[in-house]
């Protein structure tokens, strides 16, 4: 649930932040201070992994972020970007304690987003059992369906290809390539920067017979 707007104005003039693209809202490993609200924009959550950075997750308007300083004595497990310009509410955590008693929706939305992020996090946990990049392409598109629509066999998905990446954990370039090749071969349309699955199903059994192939491929 979405701050109303005067609401949102009100709290904007007491713990609002304004950040232009590119800009670090905070670092990895930086001590965990403040609860963060996205009003507008995007922000993306970075860590580095062997010295190379791997986006996490790409956020939205209404989402909540650095809530690892609920916790005592936490570091951030990531880095904050923001991804084009953004206004965010920044708050101390007990300012953000006061803000739960008052409007206690907004903890009901960030156990939603939490258990989002973990469903999330099993699905890259499965894409890294998988050797195959296009089978982790098709396998996380078959999860999204299933969270976006449950029962559909069309589904249209709302995401750009950098959100697409973070949730593969495939670089932008291959997740391109690779959705590019379901479109040659008919398994989705892209409109107006939306994934327009014709066949859900149909994905499922590609995404066996890429195991198939795989399995056999070991022999």
């Amino acid at each position: 649930m979405d701050l109303e707007s005067k609401s949102a104005e009100k709290l904007f003039e007491k713990f609002g932040r304004s950040y232009s693209g590119g800009e670090l809202i905070f670092q990895e490993e930086d001590p965990c201070r403040e609860v963060f609200m996205i009003l507008e924009g995007r922000v993306r959550l970075i860590k580095r992994v062997r010295h190379i950075e791997r986006d996490i997750v790409v956020l939205k308007k209404g989402d909540m972020f650095g809530e690892h300083a609920l916790l005592e004595s936490q570091l951030q497990p990531a880095s904050a970007v923001a991804l084009g310009g953004c206004r965010v509410l920044a708050f101390l955590v007990e300012d953000f304690r006061a803000l739960l008693r008052s409007q206690p929706e907004i903890g009901l939305k960030l156990t939603g987003q939490l258990v989002r992020r973990l469903q999330s996090a099993e699905d890259r946990i499965e894409n890294m059992m998988l050797r195959d990049s296009q089978s982790k392409i098709v396998n996380t598109l078959i999860r999204l369906a299933q969270h976006e629509a449950p029962g559909q066999s069309e589904v249209v998905l709302a995401i750009t290809p950098i959100e697409l990446s973070s949730k593969i954990g495939l670089d932008v370039d291959s997740v391109k390539r690779g959705i590019l090749q379901l479109k040659e071969h008919k398994y989705l349309d892209i409109v107006n920067e939306k994934l327009e699955l014709f066949d859900v199903e149909a994905l499922r059994k590609l995404y066996q017979l890429m195991g198939m192939k795989e399995e056999l491929n070991k022999k």
